[in-house]
């Protein structure tokens, strides 16, 4: 019988990728170690420290310039919500400005599960996310992820709630116990669900994680505060959100 039994193991390439993605995990939380050193510090600075009134005065301008942008978008637009490309999912990645100064804008961020810096998430292509889009539309940068793209983000950045720890994606039988009950067994059972935006999707979507990335190793290339249609970062950007993600990797 033990011919015909199916190994759970994967295969030679991706095993390769999964062993230079552990290598990558314990560099990484090396690096995390040392910026949670560092920001306690400057918490502790913040804390003990005086915070001048033009910070306040600075933090009101901005939420107000975030309210009148809004409000002129729906009052001079016909349709506020964000015209979306034709496809089935949009991948979303929060690219700018640690602190929202708008508690509105914050939240709706918070709602989509972009509440850091680089923070990339996937999100069904539907009139709910149309009228969030314009109201976060500075702070982010959307597009149509090829798969590719989606099979690199379940590789390299795919990660589990397991027994109340984080973890990287490393097996099938990792992915199994976790989405067994919707019928996926394997990677290409998620990439498949995420890229076509299967019945499945928003279960997989709510129990995976986030993705983190990093800034683009080659540097932002153009203003982040300017949209992608006139020259800028945010905003949608269609299919070239492969090539921001593959060197936000």
């Amino acid at each position: 019988m033990e011919k015909y039994a199916v190994s759970n193991k994967l295969p030679a390439k991706k095993i390769t990728i999964l062993a230079r993605r552990r290598t990558r995990i314990q560099k990484d939380k090396n690096l995390a170690k040392l910026r949670e050193q560092t920001r306690k510090k400057i918490l502790h600075k913040k804390k003990h420290g005086f915070k001048k009134p033009e910070a306040f005065i600075m933090q009101y301008i901005k939420a107000e310039r975030d309210h009148k942008r809004i409000e002129r978008r729906f009052q001079h637009s016909r349709q506020f919500a964000a015209e979306l490309p034709q496809t089935p999912v949009l991948l979303i990645m929060r690219h700018r400005t640690r602190k929202v100064a708008s508690k509105f804008i914050q939240k709706v961020l918070e709602e989509l599960q972009l509440e850091s810096m680089h923070t990339t998430v996937f999100a069904k292509a539907n009139d709910k996310i149309a009228a969030k889009l314009p109201i976060i539309e500075p702070y982010v940068i959307w597009g149509t992820p090829s798969i590719h793209t989606v099979r690199d983000l379940i590789f390299k950045k795919g990660k589990l709630m397991v027994n109340g720890k984080l973890e990287a994606i490393q097996s099938n039988t990792m992915i199994e116990e976790a989405f067994g009950d919707l019928g996926v067994v394997c990677t290409e059972d998620i990439v498949h669900e995420l890229f076509t935006g299967g019945e499945n999707f928003d279960k997989i979507n709510m129990r995976l994680k986030p993705f983190h990335m990093k800034a683009p190793r080659d540097g932002w290339k153009k203003k982040l505060n300017k949209s992608y249609e006139n020259g800028g970062e945010y905003g949608n950007r269609g299919n070239a959100i492969d090539e921001l993600i593959d060197r936000c990797m």
